[in-house]
């Protein structure tokens, strides 16, 4: 069963099994480095980007000047690269030498999904973060799984990055906005996601792990009602390792998937956000390809074009992590890709680039 299902959509097709090794499994032991995982490239707001990338810009701007659009070569070049520094210099070296603004040009020379595509790829992985946040905040209603896709998972580091980011260019902190349209426990677990001191270090003492296993069996199995911040404090509180070593742990001492209990025990956005942590933490490329299923499997008319195309950009921005979705499904992705895309999208430069991408 998808551990992350959207709301009112049938489930994508199941995938396939077999072993996963991506990324490592580390196993408790005595206390390691506590230092901080480091921002990921594209997040690390002191980098000023260096080098020369004048033939791309040139290109880019070729591209886009005069009557129409050469869209293949904006497909060529925002794809040439998967490092989002190599980006950043592209996206520089075109501003300062032509003395205009990539994103406005690419915003005002595309339209409609494959618009959407090449602005994630020529701003980087945090700009699109951040206005996939935006976004789904903005106007009437929430846009649940939005806030999931970007918020879950995340390195303190990269959390950090994506709320100095928001606030810079929306002018409003992104807690401030995350309270206006969340309400409640689910509020209450999102602000404390986003102060972003979940712990990091790989290894954990194993008498914890027993001490979590308790916390969550009192807060929602063993009393009437169900104690939702005593349950997703632990959450919260836990590094990705050891939040499997307490889901193992649990099922061995109740007899029960710590999922089920999740989904007995919670409902809405909570359940899913809890959900999807925990299968984040237990395997990312399962759950990564998941994700991609609902998006291209909404219904059997329907494709999420604004989340295939954030998902499939921010993996093209981790190749070995986005290897590894690829191999675990199988070669199933890029069949369903060129199926879905080109019986649901009607522009050609959006099924070449998403084709691109997913190779």
């Amino acid at each position: 069963m998808n551990p992350y299902p959207p709301s009112n959509c049938p489930p994508a097709p199941p995938g396939p099994p077999g072993p996963n090794n991506y990324p490592p499994q580390f196993q408790p032991g005595p206390p390691g480095p506590q230092g901080p995982i480091p921002p990921s490239p594209g997040y690390d707001p002191t980098y000023i980007p260096t080098g020369n990338a004048a033939a791309e810009a040139d290109a880019l701007r070729k591209a886009m000047k005069g009557f129409g659009t050469d869209e293949k070569i904006l497909i060529n070049i925002l794809t040439s690269t998967t490092s989002p520094t190599q980006m950043s210099l592209i996206q520089q070296t075109f501003n300062q030498r032509h003395n205009r603004s990539l994103e406005k040009d690419l915003t005002s020379e595309t339209s409609g999904s494959f618009k959407r595509a090449v602005v994630m790829l020529a701003t980087g992985p945090l700009a699109s973060d951040v206005t996939y946040l935006h976004e789904a905040m903005h106007g009437m209603g929430t846009d649940e799984d939005a806030l999931n896709d970007v918020l879950l998972g995340r390195s303190n580091a990269d959390l950090t990055a994506i709320k100095h980011a928001y606030a810079q260019k929306y002018g409003k902190s992104l807690v401030d906005a995350v309270r206006g349209e969340l309400s409640g426990k689910t509020e209450r677990f999102f602000v404390m996601l986003l102060d972003a001191r979940r712990p990091e270090n790989v290894y954990f003492d194993p008498q914890g792990v027993e001490s979590d296993v308790r916390e969550l069996h009192r807060s929602s199995k063993a009393q009437a009602g169900t104690d939702e911040v005593g349950a997703f404090s632990v959450f919260v509180n836990s590094s990705d390792q050891r939040l499997v070593a307490v889901a193992r742990e649990f099922e061995r001492v109740y007899h029960v998937a710590l999922e089920e209990v999740i989904r007995d025990e919670f409902s809405g956005h909570l359940k899913s956000a809890l959900l999807g942590m925990l299968g984040l933490a237990k395997d990312k490329v399962a759950f990564y390809a998941g994700l991609l299923k609902e998006a291209l499997f909404v219904d059997e008319e329907c494709v999420d074009k604004g989340r295939l195309a954030y998902w499939v950009v921010r993996l093209h921005w981790d190749p070995r992590l986005f290897g590894a979705v690829k191999g675990f499904m199988r070669g199933e992705l890029s069949a369903m890709v060129r199926r879905r895309v080109d019986s649901g999208e009607s522009s050609k430069s959006a099924q070449g680039f998403v084709i691109t991408l997913v190779p």
